[in-house]
Parts: structure tokens; sequence; C-alpha cells
């Protein structure tokens, strides 16, 4: 059993949020440089998975919304009505 593995092994018990914080911030006192790494890049995967694509057009969907309840929006003919008037004329 690889040291990873080990680790979420031994931590898969149920443990507290506060006391694998402390666990795991006492580990890295002993860590090498591997392990820092290791580490660090599931750190960086995990926060990049975090927000796909699907996740950004949500967020938009509800800003949108947003917007649109609180009168911020216009409709699109009357854009497309003011472009028309704007570049070819009435």
């Amino acid at each position: 059993m690889n040291i990873l593995s080990n680790f979420v092994f031994q931590n898969s018990k149920k443990v507290g949020v506060p006391e694998l914080k402390n666990k795991i911030l006492n580990q890295m006192d002993f860590a090498d440089e591997k392990i820092l790494r290791i580490v660090s890049s599931v750190f960086d995967n995990y926060y990049n998975e975090l927000e796909t694509p699907e996740d950004a057009i949500k967020e938009l969907l509800k800003l949108s919304e947003k917007e649109y309840n609180e009168g911020k929006t216009e409709l699109f003919q009357n854009i497309l009505n003011e472009s028309k008037e704007k570049y070819f004329g009435k």
C-alpha cells in the first residue's frame, strides 16, 4: 500500500473536519518534497474541477434571471431595432 492510499484508508474512518485538518497540518511538518507536491497537485486538481463550463453557464443564467427580475434587461427586438436605426436609418 503506497503512502497516499494508506493516508486515505486511515482517514476514511469517521473523523471531524477540525481533527482531520490538524492531523494533516501535523503531517505536513514531516512531509518530504514528493508528498508536498502530491498534496499540492490533489488540491489544484480538486479546485480546478469545481468550476466546470456547466457551472459557469448555470451561474450566468442565474445572474441573467436576477437582472431580468430587477428590470435591468431589454428585449432583444428593442436592441435589434436600435441597431438597425443606428446603422441603416429608419
